[in-house]
């Protein structure tokens, strides 16, 4: 009996499924106030960010979990020993494993392999991972190629999204080249932010001469560092010490070294309802933040309580509150907000679009705009906050504002009357060159010195108070980087993207930029290797012409209709909606009809969502959807065949509505967009009268009050040839 024991706890022992937590994320860009708290304990919507990413090891079917900590390690160890993740109950065993001489990913990794932890394959995520992605497909697809392939090593969990998804990483955007039967990554390379100047990158003929089957160039995956990984990625990052980060290092040297002979996987969640984001910069902490309010990630939605003694509620609008949340009634709350316990708002205050944590103050007459304030922070009366972050315990006067892109660090003090220029960041105390060491900062592995091996010093001191930006009766200093990459370089910042620091106009990285470039001397080939790509272009060895496949065509339906919700839903301004949409079909090449589609399918999901919940009758809900984002189409529609096409498009799917209503909904959209100088009277006619011999009855039915408009056209076009005769 005890060998049969002994063998049956061995076999369990050997079933295990490990995580490990890459807790630093090795960079500068949430610096200051990463020198004070390690990124993955900052709050996203009044919730540590470790806690996202544990609630997905959890639901991934884990059984332990290893963190490796360096930056602010005690912090992060006494947090996870007073949390749910140490109880009794946890659905794994959880280890803080102190890292502190590791300075990259690659010292993690090598850290990892020499204390012998991994006892088969693991899952590699950061500290900073928010995602709800359906694991276990991923795991069967990483179980089936291990006995596809015996050289299989990596697994990468990607989620598609378009090319400028507001939750990619628009700081280190990157291609992966993908053979298309298998999904095996041929070739991985980051796209280098050229000032002016569109992207390119340079792909080796050799490395894709010997394909035989069809090869994918992809630039719309969102990659979140997700990896299932097997023993032998410790190894190689063991044998090969310049290996320093998961991506430009251990990948690329992977798939370009001719002595490791490893394959390494993509695998592609193309569930819209799968959602996937890493927050590692201000752009998607913002971008996350109102994702996770707006819903897109559920079940990781505030009202899920996801610590202890937290109490939300939801409410319409996406608003939602804690217990004991004090309002004035004068005061305003908007969509996509959410405030925590104990805080108070005062008279005539306006909050919308931004997360307030617990215990914070806010007085009268304050404006806050798509910002986040963090607990026990105080606003004073008659302050405006637009696109700013205020970490806790900080106090802001009276009659304050504070510019898109500033940062206030913690404990920091605003005086009275003062005005925060754009992306100024303060601090509590200053920060000095000498004082680096691993508890202290997140780190780069760019800030490695080559030569020396040791961290190069990455901020500028400055030791004098300066009373002209926080007040004489203020507490605070400038914090000021020398590094040109931290928080994404002061050279991006400018006009906001639906959020923190954000700017498009800088962003080269279109679909048009990626291009494949080869020398023709070698071994001719049937199909060109030098051509302009979009994101899902195929390139196949009898290549003709690249036209666009019905599940493209889906595809963009879908995002594109994504788009629209999401600015919908969100109040964007038009002009945030239009970017995104142009951008999306420009990376996907496909015409402005589809773009008028999916513009027309979720207006009208809007106006049948209002009249169906009793929320606006039929006339109101058409006018208002109609009058607020009917300008849309003049981004669309450019000539007169597209103005006859919109009409259409709009005809034969109100024509599919409820016959209670749909005749209303198209003799208001028509009339609006008449009086909007979308669609002109002649287009107008010629688009009645192409379709008068339509024998679809319901076609015919919901024509039937808009004729009432198209006669008082005729009539007033027939009043004005008399009176130019006369």
């Amino acid at each position: 009996m005890p060998p049969k024991n002994k063998k049956s706890k061995e076999s369990v022992q050997d079933e295990r499924f490990q995580a490990i937590v890459l807790t630093d994320s090795f960079e500068t860009r949430f610096m200051p106030l990463t020198s004070v708290k390690p990124r993955c304990l900052l709050p996203l919507a009044n919730v540590p960010l470790i806690e996202y990413t544990l609630e997905f090891l959890a639901k991934a079917g884990v059984n332990e979990v290893h963190l490796m900590c360096s930056s602010h390690a005690e912090q992060i160890q006494q947090y996870i020993l007073n949390s749910k993740w140490n109880s009794k109950n946890s659905p794994f065993l959880i280890h803080t494993v102190m890292s502190l001489e590791s300075r990259s990913v690659g010292d993690a990794m090598r850290d990892l392999d020499n204390r012998g932890l991994i006892t088969g394959d693991f899952l590699l995520v950061s500290g900073d991972v928010v995602t709800n992605i359906d694991f276990e497909r991923a795991m069967n697809f990483h179980k089936q190629k291990k006995l596809q392939d015996k050289e299989h090593i990596v697994t990468m969990v990607l989620n598609q999204a378009s090319p400028l998804h507001r939750t990619r990483s628009h700081v280190d955007p990157a291609t992966f080249i993908l053979d298309k039967k298998t999904d095996r990554c041929l070739f991985y390379q980051g796209i280098p932010p050229v000032d002016g100047a569109k992207s390119s990158i340079s792909i080796d003929p050799e490395l894709i001469e010997d394909i035989e089957d069809e090869f994918v160039i992809r630039n719309d995956l969102i990659d979140c560092y997700v990896d299932i990984c097997t023993p032998h990625v410790p190894q190689i990052f063991q044998d090969n010490f310049d290996y320093q980060t998961l991506r430009s290092d251990f990948l690329k040297g992977v798939l370009t070294s001719d002595l490791v002979k490893k394959s390494i996987y993509a695998y592609i969640s193309e569930n819209s309802a799968e959602y996937a984001a890493r927050v590692e910069s201000w752009a998607t902490y913002d971008a996350v933040s109102q994702d996770v309010l707006a819903r897109w990630c559920y079940p990781l939605v505030p009202d899920a309580n996801l610590i202890e003694n937290n109490s939300y509620t939801y409410e319409f609008s996406h608003i939602y509150k804690e217990e004991k949340v004090v309002l004035a009634q004068s005061c305003k709350i908007g969509s996509c907000t959410s405030i925590g316990a104990n805080t108070t708002v005062g008279e005539g205050s306006s909050i919308k679009k931004s997360v307030i944590g617990r215990n914070c103050r806010i007085g009268k007459n304050v404006i806050i705009n798509n910002s986040y304030i963090w607990e026990n922070s105080v606003i004073e009366d008659n302050s405006v906050l637009n696109h700013t972050i205020i970490a806790g315990d900080a106090s802001i006067g009276s009659n304050v504002t504070l510019s898109p892109g500033s940062v206030i660090g913690f404990n920091v003090k605003i005086g009275n009357n003062k005005h925060i220029s754009h992306h100024v960041r303060i601090v509590e105390k200053p920060i000095l060159k000498d004082s680096f060491d691993s508890d202290s900062f997140d780190t780069d592995a760019s800030d490695v010195d080559e030569d020396a091996q040791q961290p190069a010093i990455p901020h500028i001191e400055l030791n004098i108070k300066d009373i002209d930006l926080v007040g004489e009766d203020g507490d605070g200093y400038l914090y000021v980087s020398d590094r040109a990459v931290d928080d994404e370089s002061e050279s991006e910042y400018g006009d906001q993207y639906s959020g923190i620091i954000y700017q498009f106009k800088h962003l080269n990285v279109s679909d048009d930029s990626i291009a494949s470039i080869s020398n023709r001397k070698g071994k001719k080939r049937s199909h060109s290797r030098t051509r302009r790509l979009s994101s899902n272009s195929v390139i196949s060895t009898d290549f003709e012409g690249g036209a666009f496949s019905d599940d493209e065509e889906e595809d963009f339906a879908k995002e594109a209709e994504a788009t629209v919700h999401r600015a919908l839903e969100n109040n964007h301004d038009l002009d945030t909606a239009l970017l995104e949409l142009n951008t999306l079909r420009m990376s996907m090449n496909v015409t402005y009809h589809e773009v008028r589609l999916a513009t027309c399918q979720v207006l009208l999901q809007k106006i049948v969502e209002y009249i169906t919940t009793d929320t606006l009758a039929a006339k109101e809900a058409t006018t208002k959807i109609f009058t607020q984002w009917g300008p849309m189409f003049k981004r669309q529609v450019f000539s007169e065949e597209e103005q006859v096409d919109l009409l259409n498009i709009l005809q034969d799917k109100i024509a599919k509505l409820d016959k209670a209503y749909n005749q209303i909904v198209l003799f208001l959209a028509v009339r609006i967009l008449y009086e909007l100088d979308i669609v002109e009277e002649d287009q107008i006619l010629n688009w009645w009268k192409d379709n008068e011999g339509d024998e679809d009855k319901d076609i015919q039915s919901v024509r039937t009050l808009t004729g009432q408009f198209i006669t008082w056209l005729q009539d007033a076009e027939e009043e004005e040839s008399d009176e130019e005769s006369d």
